[in-house]
């Protein structure tokens, strides 16, 4: 990873998510869970233009995390494989602030 990359997510936590070398852990899912509520609260344009199958998939996808975050600490490759993908299609471009 170069440095512009690793200074972008110190300062950015819910991206360094998006990273395939960074290990997920409980309080990093909270945190997006969080997020991803919060924006489906207030109506963000990256989850009012999903079409209904796209919705249901996301939906699927943060459902299983949540019960993850109930049943233990950390998520199979498929899972995490999933909640990236999510995270990567519904985070805005822009950096978070």
């Amino acid at each position: 990873m170069n440095p512009e990359t690793v200074a972008a997510q110190a300062d950015d936590p819910l991206r360094r998510l998006l990273d395939p070398a960074y290990p997920l852990c409980r309080d990093d899912v909270k945190a997006a869970l969080g997020f991803i509520k919060t924006k489906v609260a207030e109506g963000a344009p990256e989850w009012s233009g999903l079409d209904r199958p796209q919705l249901l998939a996301h939906f699927v996808c943060f459902a299983e995390m949540a019960l993850l975050l109930v049943h233990r600490r950390n998520p199979s490759d498929k899972e995490t494989a999933c909640f990236r993908l999510m995270l990567s299609e519904l985070m805005p471009k822009k950096p978070l602030r």
